[in-house]
């Protein structure tokens, strides 16, 4: 029996040891096959899982994901997956084929960072190569676009990939935003990395942006360190051009953490037929001007452009300045210095609605009218507010214009759709200029609004005070053309047609959306007084049509005689300018002028009627009429070259280029000075009952 039992005994330890022999067996074989079956999927490049890496991507960014073979996944010594065809649908209102179509696709990453990622820290990625990358940007007018994505926000969010290797061979990106309106066409090559030493990368742009061509190309020390620099990376040179229809922009500079702060510096230069097209393409309120062309050196941060404008020409005009453009705020706002040397006045004309002065600076005017119907910018109004300090050293008012104004200060603001024209004040030969400008452009609340969207308002006022005139207009004969030596030489002599200081105020109000429409709207009224002045005895005579005294006159020569009162006071109502009182009185003739002048119609029908108070046998008591359209008015009785010289003297104040500017000045505060000659006229004629 002992023995028996030490047999059992012993047959158990080699029973156990044969199974733990046949586990490890089948353990071993397992293994094995495991490995075998890694090895052959590890070479096959895992093709099962194809379908699956499929759905979790479709089902992860809630779109159809298709990956087509050919098919590579590798798993041993760090992923990497090799894609044939990669697609990534877009949503189906938009009706476009994809949002991203790959071909040649290649990823790589590394265990280690995978396993080193920290929470809010970005992906790190070895390597993407493609041979081929194409997409298609769609956005509607409600701000739906095909990049959006419905993902899991839960997770914490990560700054942009960090891409150590970037390559795409070929690469396009069709484009189109109805919010900017915005059809573009792009195309883009990049090899980059840090195994390159002179890594590149090219971006060309092509198509329309607004109602504008646009194209453009910008080339780059990379994308990448574009992308994934951060605040305290080094910068990235940067080159490029744009052209957006006429408009020419060349950039070079450098990118400072893109993704980050969005830091740029370098230098800008623009040139174009009017500023207002850099508004367009910008998004900001520029005024129409003539052909400009700008240098600057620009800087961006986070939320301001600061713009240091060392030169730029508008037109014949020059100037410099400094401006702040700050887009942090709901509605961006514009604020600065502008000076420059010159001011031509012709160089306005575009902002009021006047076509570009020619090469020749003599404005294109449209045939048979002065005042131009062509409707202002004021939907611009809204894309900013504005507040912007302007001095000019000089300003050039025109030909007939002896001296310029020196020098003009102005201040601008655009707040809330109000444009504002404040602190006007210029200086002229012993005078000054003062006024202010107010243009309320009412804002549409829906675009069926705009349509019957009432006219802005305007509220115009200004103030001439001690304008000498024969040191600023040319009312001399020396100033008018002569035939030939001679006649030149006698026109040194003679006295000024008209002198005196000027004095005059303008208070207007109206509604328009173009110049032309403006002024057939004026109410108001308009005051002009020459004190200490005097008027050419030939004028005054020939204004009386009497022809022995001014045959007497040539043949002696000419004098000047005082102005007892030369006063106008125009009464303005729906763009119809009458005069309450408007005469020219001396101590031998006095002139009145009757009837009125409609800035509508652009029409004279005046009557200047001459009183002389002395006697003479061939004195024609006929009086002058001045009608007809503003371009081109007939004057009815006319005693010779004199005559047309007088009617354009009386009515030189009134009708000159700069009166199509006059309602956007202002009159300032003061007391008018006293003219007692004047007072004691216009008293009498009131008391006589002659107006």
């Amino acid at each position: 029996m002992n023995d028996q039992s030490t047999n059992n005994t012993s047959a158990r330890p080699s029973s156990v040891k044969k199974t733990g022999i046949r586990i490890l067996r089948w353990v071993a074989g397992i293994l094995l096959a495991l490995v075998v079956i890694i090895v052959c999927c590890e070479l096959a490049g895992w093709p099962f899982l194809r379908q699956p890496l499929q759905d979790f991507t479709s089902k992860t960014l809630k779109r159809d994901v298709v990956i087509e073979r050919p098919f590579h996944l590798q798993l041993l010594g760090g992923p990497r997956l090799q894609v044939g065809h990669l697609r990534i649908s877009a949503p189906e209102e938009f009706k476009v084929p994809y949002l991203v179509d790959a071909q040649g696709l290649d990823l790589k990453l590394r265990y280690r960072d995978l396993l080193e990622l920290k929470e809010g820290q970005p992906y790190r990625i070895k390597t993407i190569r493609a041979e081929q990358l194409d997409a298609y940007m769609k956005r509607d007018n409600k701000k739906h676009a095909t990049w959006d994505f419905e993902l899991d926000d839960s997770g914490p969010s990560r700054p942009f990939p960090f891409i150590e290797e970037l390559s795409v061979n070929k690469g396009q990106a069709s484009i189109d935003d109805a919010v900017s309106k915005a059809s573009l066409t792009t195309t883009f090559y990049t090899e980059e990395g840090a195994h390159l030493k002179t890594p590149e990368s090219s971006l060309k742009v092509k198509g329309e942006f607004g109602k504008r061509p646009l194209q453009g190309e910008l080339v780059t020390q990379g994308f990448l360190p574009v992308a994934t620099q951060g605040k305290d990376s080094a910068p990235i040179n940067s080159k490029g051009w744009l052209k957006y229809g006429a408009v020419n922009l060349k950039f070079d500079g450098a990118v400072y953490d893109l993704f980050g702060t969005q830091r740029i510096k370098g230098k800008l230069s623009v040139d174009g037929p009017s500023l207002a097209d850099v508004g367009d393409l910008l998004d900001l309120a520029f005024p129409r001007t003539p052909p400009f062309k700008i240098a600057a050196a620009v800087e961006k941060n986070t939320d301001q452009w600061k713009v240091n404008v060392s030169d730029a020409k508008i037109g014949q005009s020059r100037l410099a300045g400094q401006f702040v453009y700050d887009y942090g705020d709901l509605k961006p706002k514009l604020t600065g210095d502008v000076k420059g040397p010159l001011l031509v006045l012709a160089d306005l004309a575009p902002a009021f609605g006047a076509p570009a002065p020619t090469a020749t600076g003599a404005p294109n005017k449209k045939p048979g009218k002065v005042f131009p119907d062509e409707s202002l910018d004021f939907a611009t109004y809204d894309r900013m507010n504005a507040d912007i300090k302007i001095h000019f050293d000089a300003v050039d008012l025109g030909s007939i214009f002896k001296e310029r104004i020196s020098p003009l200060d102005f201040q601008l603001t655009l707040q809330d759709r109000k444009l504002t024209v404040a602190k006007l004040h210029a200086g002229t030969e012993q005078g000054s200029l003062s006024g202010a400008l107010l243009i309320d452009a009412p804002e549409a609340t829906s675009e069926a609004e705009s349509v019957s969207l009432p006219a802005p308002k305007w509220d115009i006022q200004l103030a001439l005070k001690n304008i000498q005139l024969e040191k600023w207009l040319k009312v001399k004969p020396e100033d008018q053309p002569a035939k030939d030596k001679a006649a030149k030489e006698a026109a040194k002599d003679a006295p000024a047609y008209i002198s005196g200081q000027l004095n005059a105020r303008a208070k207007l109000t109206g509604q328009g959306r173009s110049t032309a429409a403006l002024l057939k709207t004026l109410d108001g009224q308009l005051a002009l007084m020459v004190r200490d002045g005097e008027i050419s005895h030939l004028v005054v005579e020939a204004a009386g049509l009497d022809i022995a005294q001014s045959v007497g006159l040539l043949l002696r020569g000419d004098h000047s005689i005082p102005m007892q009162c030369a006063a106008m006071g125009w009464h303005a109502k729906q763009g119809v300018l009458t005069p309450e009182a408007a005469l020219i009185d001396t101590p031998v003739t006095t002139v009145y002028i009757h009837g009125n002048m409609d800035l509508g119609e652009e029409q004279f029908n005046l009557k200047l009627q001459a009183n002389p108070k002395n006697f003479s046998p061939f004195t024609v008591r006929s009086p002058i009429l001045v009608t007809g359209p503003f371009v081109a008015p007939a004057v009815s009785v006319s005693p010779g070259p004199i005559a047309a010289r007088v009617a354009g003297g009386v009515l030189l104040a009134l009708v000159t280029p700069f009166a199509a500017i006059l309602p956007f000045l202002d009159p300032g505060s003061g007391d008018q000075p006293a003219n007692e000659g004047c007072q004691q006229t216009l008293q009498k004629l009131k008391s006589s009952g002659k107006r």
